[in-house]
């Protein structure tokens, strides 16, 4: 049996351990200007470029990892918190730096903040903050109409930080000037040299944090690449909240245009789509080391910075050929290509996954009863805490106080979202089998009875049933006595765990009605702001909608008047993997010892 007292270490300690000492600024400054929006001390650099992405993946860090304020942090929240901003550190933001952007520019941000001013947003004020040139483009329509879904868009000029008079007009000229049109530059079209962004190389020397993923008409930021090779992903709501979101993952990586070699001088029609990294300005100086303009690096200039078709070009590998060729395998799909590239594990150890998976969870679910004893403290004591029903200001997953306290609707759906990336996770890896079998760590796994991967999905889940069953955890019921649950049993009730704080911690747990683990449960109602009074089995089946999510939403809730079927709801771990990989059994004459021992006793010859 797997349980214990809970241990925590915040996550954040762990990040500022490693964020606390910074190496020597590989980019001091270098250049000297006078007048520009800012002043301007340093060159795009490659190490530059560096610099940003450790500050972009910390964001996304903090934005997943901290507390439950910076996970839900807007743009001014993420811009004015030391422990989510790492150029409020003297050390990081370096010497030369520029002071903390005005508040009142950083406010004017938010306010109109959609995906791609999200990417303006960034990249804007760490070129401030960091004292470099910055541009961006003006684009129109090549057919005249709407930007955001033109064949193609034209760049028309650029604004330049180094010719303006203020940060202010230009941050706010850069950021109402841009939208998801500014990405749909095409590489041969007209002016292309004076477009914000490029394509780049499927690689981590330069497809790193800070860099772009285009959809029709969506633009997310790269914050992060998993050990896996999996992308994650920053992205921005055009709700009137204005809120910043981190949980994107490699499903959003869609759209993508293949290079067309049947039209020569036209290959690249419509190839905008995909990842993109900016096209860095470069200040010409002159003999005496003073700026005397900033310009659009070349696409030349722009190689070293990772400037590369090869995204394009492969896929059109793939549609002719029905695989593309890497490292002397047959990927079959764009995103084991993407992983292939990106990956820094070489030996997928699937049983270890698992285990990790089942601790993290647990860590989550004891964190949860907490947050559950605590609610059914308050309520009893001091009566229900009103839904947030219908408000602009708050909802399930964002209400402050009493609600904000003991409400565990955000953390309920972080902890589905876990779930389905150790579903995805293992999935992946599945596949993984087919194209590198030897590199798929099966020892723990029965090995010897794997020849598939329909033999592999069925090993995965028998493992993951035995070790969720032995994972387990104690919550007190109300009358205070505790029950036992494991891993397992939660993963079964993943959808009918309350997060409704007046509902008694049998029903946060998801104790079935009529059971005699719902024997102690005590009535309780769930109030709304009007007055009125929902019974707590009427409250609890109105807000099934908001226990199925993996993401929290801005949108106001409902109670009254909420939908309670006809939404998706995901496959759990189990149907996923016979949905998908059980295809049928191993053949009957195959070796004894399992395909991967075959594989390599064949390599061995």
């Amino acid at each position: 049996m797997r349980s214990g007292p809970f241990s925590f270490v915040s996550v954040l300690s762990i990040l500022f351990l490693s964020s606390s000492v910074f190496a020597t600024d590989l980019n001091p400054p270098s250049l000297d200007s006078e007048g520009g929006a800012w002043p301007i001390r340093r060159q795009w650099t490659v190490a530059e470029t560096s610099h940003f992405a450790e500050w972009v993946q910390h964001i996304f860090e903090v934005k997943c990892n901290g507390t439950r304020e910076q996970r839900l942090a807007k743009l001014e929240r993420v811009l004015t918190d030391p422990e989510m901003n790492l150029l409020l550190l003297a050390e990081f933001a370096g010497e030369g730096s520029n002071p903390q952007l005005d508040l009142h520019i950083i406010r004017a941000m938010h306010r109109v903040l959609d995906c791609a001013k999200l990417t303006v947003a960034l990249s804007t004020y760490y070129s401030y903050r960091r004292a470099l040139p910055w541009i961006a483009s003006c684009v129109r329509a090549s057919d005249g109409g709407d930007l955001r879904t033109a064949a193609y868009t034209i760049p028309s000029g650029t604004i330049n930080s180094f010719e303006y008079d203020s940060a202010a007009q230009f941050i706010g000229d850069a950021i109402t000037g841009t939208c998801t049109g500014n990405f749909r530059v095409e590489l041969s079209g007209p002016n292309s040299q004076l477009s914000d962004t490029l394509p780049v190389a499927i690689g981590r020397d330069h497809l790193i944090p800070g860099c772009l993923y285009y959809l029709d008409g969506h633009v997310l930021i790269l914050a992060k690449i998993t050990r896996d090779g999996e992308p994650r992903f920053l992205d921005a709501t055009i709700a009137a909240t204005r809120d910043i979101y981190a949980f994107n993952g490699g499903s959003a990586i869609t759209g993508l245009t293949p290079k067309n070699s049947a039209a020569p001088g036209n290959e690249y029609a419509g190839c905008y789509r995909g990842f993109r990294v900016y096209r860095w300005p470069i200040a010409e100086v002159d003999g005496a080391g003073k700026i005397v303009a900033v310009r659009r690096r070349t696409d030349n200039e722009m190689k070293e910075f990772g400037f590369s078709t090869e995204q394009y070009d492969k896929l059109e590998e793939l549609t002719r050929h029905r695989q593309i060729v890497e490292d002397g395998a047959g990927v079959i799909n764009f995103h084991q290509f993407i992983r292939m590239r990106l990956r820094t594990t070489h030996r997928f150890n699937l049983a270890a996954q698992l285990e990790t998976a089942a601790n993290e969870l647990l860590t989550l679910l004891q964190q949860r009863e907490e947050r559950v004893q605590q609610a059914w403290r308050d309520v009893t004591a001091n009566g229900p805490v009103p839904f947030p029903e219908e408000k602009f200001d708050g909802n399930v997953f964002t209400e402050g106080g009493r609600w904000g306290a003991y409400a565990t609707a955000l953390d309920d759906a972080a902890f589905r979202a876990k779930y389905f990336e150790l579903m995805e996770r293992v999935d992946a890896m599945i596949g993984w089998f087919d194209l590198r079998t030897d590199e798929v760590n099966l020892e723990a796994l029965n090995e010897h009875a794997i020849w598939t991967h329909a033999d592999l999905a069925a090993a995965l889940l028998e493992a993951k049933k035995r070790l969720f069953g032995e994972t387990t955890f104690e919550y007190l019921n109300s009358a205070g006595k505790p029950v036992r649950l494991s891993l397992l049993d939660v993963e079964q009730r993943l959808y009918d765990l309350s997060f409704d704080p007046n509902h008694p911690p049998e029903l946060r747990w998801g104790a079935a009605p009529g059971s005699p683990e719902a024997e102690s449960a005590r009535e309780m109602p769930t109030p709304i702001t009007d007055g009125t009074k929902i019974a707590m089995d009427e409250a609890f089946h109105r807000e099934a909608y908001y226990r199925s999510l993996i993401r929290w939403e801005p949108d106001p809730s409902y109670l009254r008047g909420m939908i309670t079927q006809g939404f998706p709801v995901l496959a759990k771990l189990d149907e996923r993997l016979r949905q998908r990989w059980f295809d049928g059994p191993s053949p009957p004459l195959v070796p004894y010892d399992g395909k991967a021992a075959w594989l390599r006793e064949q390599s061995a010859q």
